[in-house]
């Protein structure tokens, strides 16, 4: 028999591994209300099912405010400081332990942190970490290879199963290494790329793992975006700007050597 299973919307669309189905135990499922266009505005989610959990804002400081939900939505206030901030939701089903980490990125006065700090601070139990963050006003792009990493109670645990699963289909799962560190190639999953053309688009990911200890069942997700690699334009962008440097430096050779011709 399955355990009540804790999952989440990001974005407009549910993460299949996760989904909610009538077979299925009732479980938690969290999507992002913020408008796209407004990067700068305050981050909300809509959490269903989530009745009892903890919902925690860790700051770049490493300081932390407990939120709360309203009508099943948690908005990420603002803080007043950029850089990184984590928001972690836990549930505690009894014998089963569940956490979803999200880092989001907020505007504000220089903080002065480094995002590794709160990487390193144990928010939860069992934890997901990226490996490193992306960088300020950077995104996950898909055919990039980012690392991540898992540990229990502080300590980085080896030879333990990793998946991550996106919006788009996509599945594939890795074993982490003896620093309890693994890497996952973001894949290239979006539909109907016109190379050339500049796509927008995003989706998400989630990594997720579970391990039994001591008798409780531990499992963990990190879910964020990611988007269309620019490669798929800046390719021929660049191949456009050769081909008209070219074409500048053939005409003004063309020319000079015709003026020389004329004043021989």
């Amino acid at each position: 028999m399955k355990h009540q299973t804790l999952a989440m919307f990001f974005g407009a669309v549910l993460l299949s591994p996760f989904a909610v189905t009538a077979a299925e135990p009732q479980s938690m499922t969290q999507k992002k209300t913020t408008d796209a266009h407004n990067h700068r505005g305050p981050k909300s989610f809509q959490i269903e099912n989530g009745e009892s959990a903890t919902i925690t804002l860790f700051k770049p400081d490493l300081s932390s405010e407990i939120l709360s939900a309203e009508m099943g939505k948690v908005t990420m206030p603002r803080t007043g400081v950029d850089n990184y901030h984590a928001l972690v939701v836990e549930k505690d089903w009894g014998d089963h332990k569940e956490a979803i980490i999200h880092y989001q990125y907020m505007f504000g006065r220089p903080s002065h942190q480094s995002p590794s700090k709160l990487i390193a601070l144990e928010k939860t139990e069992f934890e997901i970490t990226p490996e490193p963050l992306p960088r300020e006003h950077y995104r996950y792009h898909s055919m990039q290879e980012w690392g991540f990493r898992l540990r229990l109670n502080g300590e980085y645990l080896s030879g333990q199963p990793l998946t991550m699963s996106t919006s788009h289909g996509s599945q594939q799962t890795k074993t982490t290494d003896k620093n309890g560190r693994v890497t996952f190639l973001i894949p290239d999953d979006f539909p109907a790329l016109v190379t050339g053309v500049r796509d927008k688009q995003s989706a998400q990911f989630t990594i997720s793992s579970e391990v039994l200890h001591d008798n409780v069942t531990y499992s963990t997700q990190y879910f964020a975006d990611y988007r269309v690699n620019p490669s798929h334009w800046q390719s021929t962008e660049l191949g456009f700007l050769v081909l008209g440097i070219g074409f500048l430096a053939g005409g003004y050779l063309g020319h000079s050597l015709k003026s020389r011709g004329e004043k021989a």
